[in-house]
């Protein structure tokens, strides 16, 4: 099963993960983690790796965005169906549903509309998980967008997820002990009645 967590810059969205894959391990439940952008166009994540510019380079054209997502929409099927294992928890770093929220942090320069049917077309997760907190607190955490940008792509994600049926919103300007605790849960409870629904 997947569970994808999504939030602005600053919600604490690797802090969270790196407590959450502690814990489900603990509970004997196998997890990976993988983190946004199709393989085939992604260099190699290092843990720590901050982009400090998300939105300092100019959009791709139009036909190389098109591209782009035809491709990690094939790429993600072929993860669906081949690599991914049914009895794991993969959890998602983003996912490709963000470059609706942020189209300029990839360089999209393609038409929305083509984007938002990609978005259908893609394996869609178990689970959405939602790290929210105020603009100021955001702003406070990390400043690589302005203050309205941040209010917006907060907006922005509260608008998306409330569009999902299976959908949890947590309130990361807790303790981070705290935010963990919550997500943890949110993901057991849907773990459980992933098995469940399996038999």
């Amino acid at each position: 099963m997947k569970v994808v967590i999504l939030g602005p810059d600053g919600a604490g969205k690797s802090s969270v993960i790196q407590g959450l894959m502690i814990n489900v391990n603990r509970m004997g439940q196998i997890a990976t983690v993988r983190h946004l952008k199709p393989f085939l166009f992604a260099k190699r994540h290092v843990d720590g790796d901050i982009n400090i510019a998300p939105h300092g380079k100019q959009p791709r054209s139009s036909f190389t965005s098109l591209v782009k997502i035809l491709v990690w929409l094939i790429e993600e099927w072929y993860a669906y169906l081949v690599r991914d294992k049914r009895n794991e928890l993969l959890i998602c770093d983003r996912y490709y549903h963000d470059i609706l929220i942020d189209s300029r942090r990839y360089r999209y320069g393609g038409p929305i509309w083509t984007a938002k049917l990609v978005g259908a077309l893609i394996p869609q997760p178990t689970l959405w998980v939602l790290l929210d907190a105020t603009t100021e607190i955001l702003q406070k955490r990390k400043q690589e967008v302005s203050t309205e940008e941040t209010a917006r792509q907060r907006q922005a994600y509260l608008d998306f997820v409330r569009s999902k049926r299976n959908h949890v919103i947590i309130d990361a300007s807790q303790p981070l002990d705290n935010v963990i605790a919550d997500v943890v849960h949110a993901v057991s409870r849907t773990v459980y009645k992933y098995k469940c629904n399996r038999g």
